[in-house]
């Protein structure tokens, strides 16, 4: 067999694994963990948000884009309480003093906390903020980073608000 040949094969058999290593990785993905800490001492984590959607926005009063959307975010919030969905934005600055002097100046009533630990990964200001959707089981349904718009979360959060709770019957629309 020629050499060539034999270079085609082994890079095909090695890309073959790597695709087949990837799927599956994406058929059963490690469960996020965000733990974080509210600015009133109470603590997050996903669990709590077990039986909700649950909309986290990680964002830090650095990022000029984070800063832009937190009033989208605080819409949102006001709008889909009351419909079982728990928005929290998870600062990735962790100064509990100067977050509550920035939501009291900026007036924010949503849950404001600082992240702790959590398998995320990496959070470079330039990508945020981030926003995750959680289902009511806790899967991770949605995520965008960057700019966001009230519509854009409406996009991300109301097909799994619209799916019928684990073990009951669709209700007719």
């Amino acid at each position: 067999m020629p050499i060539l040949s034999r270079l085609r094969t082994t890079a095909a058999i090695l890309v073959t694994g790597l695709f087949l290593t990837a799927a599956i990785a994406a058929d059963q993905p490690a469960p996020l963990r965000v733990n974080a800490e509210m600015l009133d001492g109470s603590r997050f984590s996903l669990e709590h948000g077990r039986g909700s959607i649950t909309l986290l926005s990680l964002w830090s009063p650095d990022s000029l884009a984070s800063r832009k959307c937190l009033g989208e975010l605080q819409r949102f919030h006001a709008a889909y309480e009351s419909r079982g969905v728990k928005v929290v934005a998870i600062a990735t600055v962790n100064d509990a003093p100067t977050l509550r002097a920035f939501a009291a100046k900026r007036k924010l009533n949503l849950p404001v906390a600082m992240l702790g630990e959590h398998n995320i990964g990496p959070l470079p200001e330039h990508q945020l903020p981030i926003v995750l959707v959680f289902d009511r089981d806790g899967n991770l349904v949605a995520s965008r980073a960057g700019l966001f718009s009230y519509r854009m979360l409406e996009v991300l959060a109301v097909p799994p608000l619209m799916k019928p709770v684990s073990g009951t019957a669709a209700q007719p629309g």
